[in-house]
């Protein structure tokens, strides 16, 4: 038998029924934060047959929030307690170091899979294979926090470089677009993945829109915006135009390091149309079904940056599991991933005639639905698998 053909057999096997035990280095409080990402689905599903260990990071500024349940081991990984993400990951650097070594040897770990730029580097030192996830420029989404500031700059020099150095030393790196691969591609790194971002569509179902808006106190024209309110969303854009349409704005997603929210609070009122929109704040995942399902229209509105350029958040999945039509920003990643099945704006006015066009338009709840079922979670997390067990062979 050849060196493939072993390669493969073995990964069949393993898949088959043999455990693998893996190391989950997440980018925040792993059971706290309040909006899931794509690492707490697939390792929940990964964890039904194998090993997952999670280095959990008990953030204080999380510390008030509702935990969720996961099928993951947790261990903790906190030495001095600070109130700063950023800060935090800093003054850990040291005791990480010795805490991913410690795992590894104790638990007797296979491969890591990390997203986290700080303790990536720290896991290094580790000599275990390791597998980076690469969702967005991380550059960017760090120093976006420290938004016009001289911090910011060095913020983004810094994890910069940090993070090149880990893609470059990782096994494999795992991507979502083919963009972002493109890119990868172009500062060295040669093993990488496209699988892109998903969806539960177990937990998340088209409900009535009558009945949801009526349990929210809503009526009319409601358009939707589920996710974090940071400064890399550009609900400013929709706010303007909401003057100009007879609809509400639903704004289902906490601020968690910035003032974002509240700036859009003030546009919304100086425009005179503050009492179209309402805020929710942070709502549970299970939840999330009855007010996707109150939308008319699903919002993706992201301002023209280097970090969503290439990238394709999970909110658009979420959307069409709920059997709504989509609008977005006009991004080059996401019309070559779903091309015409969503829709998309460029400014303004185009906007607010894309608003009129599927507004007219008859429902398609089952179209949508039926897209966001190729890209259920548990699809993904099988093409996932097989990445990390492969980094494990070699």
């Amino acid at each position: 038998m050849r060196g493939n053909e072993k390669a493969q057999a073995f990964i069949g096997a393993r898949i088959r029924g043999q455990k693998m035990k893996v190391l989950v280095i997440p980018t925040t409080d792993w059971i706290r934060h309040p909006v899931p990402n794509r690492l707490n689905f697939i390792f929940d599903i990964l964890a039904e047959r194998h090993e997952v260990y999670v280095l959990h990071f008990d953030l204080k500024r999380f510390r008030n929030m509702e935990e969720r349940g996961t099928n993951c081991r947790l261990l903790g990984a906190s030495w001095i307690e600070v109130f700063d993400p950023s800060l935090y990951y800093i003054l850990n650097f040291p005791y990480h170091i010795w805490k991913i070594r410690r795992i590894v040897k104790e638990k007797g770990i296979e491969v890591i899979l990390s997203t986290n730029v700080l303790p990536s580097l720290a896991a290094n030192l580790s000599r275990k294979p390791i597998v980076f996830d690469y969702l967005d420029h991380l550059e960017e989404s760090a120093s976006i926090y420290y938004p016009g500031s001289a911090l910011g700059e060095i913020v983004k020099y810094v994890v910069g470089q940090i993070t090149r150095f880990n893609l470059r030393h990782a096994r494999s790196v795992i991507t979502v677009t083919r963009e972002l691969r493109e890119y990868l591609l172009g500062v060295g790194v040669k093993d990488i993945a496209v699988i892109p971002n998903g969806v539960d569509s177990r937990a998340l179902q088209p409900l009535s829109m009558s009945e949801s808006k009526s349990s929210l106190g809503l009526r009319g024209t409601v358009l939707g915006y589920v996710g974090s309110l940071e400064h890399w969303v550009d609900l400013e854009m929709v706010i303007a135009a909401l003057p100009h349409l007879n609809a509400t704005l639903l704004v289902v997603g906490p601020g968690l390091f910035t003032d974002y929210g509240e700036g859009i609070k003030r546009m919304a009122e100086d425009l005179g149309v503050a009492e179209r929109v309402v805020f929710t704040g942070a709502v549970p995942y299970n939840e999330l079904s009855r007010y996707i399902s109150a939308m008319d229209i699903g919002l993706n509105p992201l301002k023209m940056m280097k970090k969503n350029e290439y990238a394709a958040g999970g909110k658009v999945f979420n959307y069409l599991a709920c059997g709504r039509p989509v609008l977005s920003s006009r991004m080059v990643s996401l019309e070559r991933l779903l091309g015409d099945k969503i829709y998309y704006y460029d400014d303004v006015e185009s906007f607010i005639e894309q608003v009129g066009r599927i507004m007219m338009m008859r429902r398609a709840t089952e179209r949508f639905r039926s897209l966001a079922e190729r890209y259920d979670w548990r699809v993904i997390s099988s093409d996932y698998e097989k990445v990390l067990l492969n980094a494990a062979l070699k």
